[in-house]
């Protein structure tokens, strides 16, 4: 069912234009305008103020002003598809969000997370060079997903590095080193220790891939699950607005040598 806003009084024909533009700027709910009579209306610094309307709209003018607000600056562009298995923007998402969380789960469970994988599909835009917003990482990603850490076996681990090597996508990684041949693994570093099979690993990935999506199915099941119960776009604002100043690079995290 629609919401229908009725728009009868004759003290808010004038504003009509402006009230669309908020409402279907930040709402999910559909207006719709109804019965409006043109007439001209003359408009001087001495028109009186209707609080009315202005309480209504205040909410969206407050959250417009929120999410334009400075949080911090980028010295350069960053995008998610400027490297073939690694990008300086995945690069940049995955590096924060790995440091804030393992302080949050070092401070809850007293255990290091040892690497972090998300996925470029998450990642919906690039950070270009200069002010940074809320608004812009709401732009680079939209999606609500939560942090989470399984413990994987060494098996699935293995799993995972086969599914990074068939898919052969910048997908964002921290914490991992990976070195590919033309088709098989020829060396994986985790923490800059040689990766074992017969031990078990702590992953931070998000609610969604752990779920299996994006068919990272290796992450369903996993010996332990942890819900850090953080929001990954809130983890990057608070990050950002506390640093300022960010940069990223490729660093050769993941490589494909023939």
């Amino acid at each position: 069912m629609k919401t229908i806003l009725y728009i009868n009084n004759i003290k808010f024909k004038h504003i009509v234009a402006f009230l669309t533009i908020v409402f279907l700027s930040c709402g999910q709910i559909e207006y719709q305008i109804n019965d409006i009579e043109t007439e001209i209306i003359k408009i001087s610094e001495h028109t009186a103020k209707n609080k009315e309307l202005e309480d209504l709209i205040r909410p969206y003018k407050n959250e417009l002003t929120r999410l334009e607000k400075k949080i911090g600056y980028s010295n350069e562009s960053l995008s998610i598809r400027d490297g073939k298995l690694e990008s300086t923007l995945g690069n940049l998402i995955a590096d924060i969000l790995l440091e804030e969380s393992n302080k949050l789960f070092i401070e809850k469970y007293s255990i290091n997370i040892d690497f972090c994988l998300l996925n470029q599909g998450g990642v919906r835009g690039n950070l270009y060079k200069g002010d940074i917003t809320q608004h812009n990482l709401l732009t680079i990603m939209p999606f609500e997903n939560t942090s989470t850490v399984v413990r994987l076996n060494g098996k699935k681990v293995l799993e995972l590095l086969q599914y990074l090597n068939v898919e052969n996508k910048a997908h964002p990684t921290s914490g991992i080193k990976i070195e590919f041949g033309e088709e098989k693994i020829n060396k994986v570093l985790i923490q800059n220790k040689k990766f074992d099979i017969n031990k078990s690993y702590y992953v931070l990935t998000s609610n969604f891939l752990q779920e299996g999506g994006d068919k990272m199915i290796f992450f369903k099941d996993p010996l332990e699950l942890y819900s850090l119960n953080t929001n990954i776009r809130e983890v990057l604002v608070k990050y950002i607005s506390r640093k300022k100043n960010i940069e990223s690079k490729l660093d050769n995290r993941i490589i494909r040598k023939k």
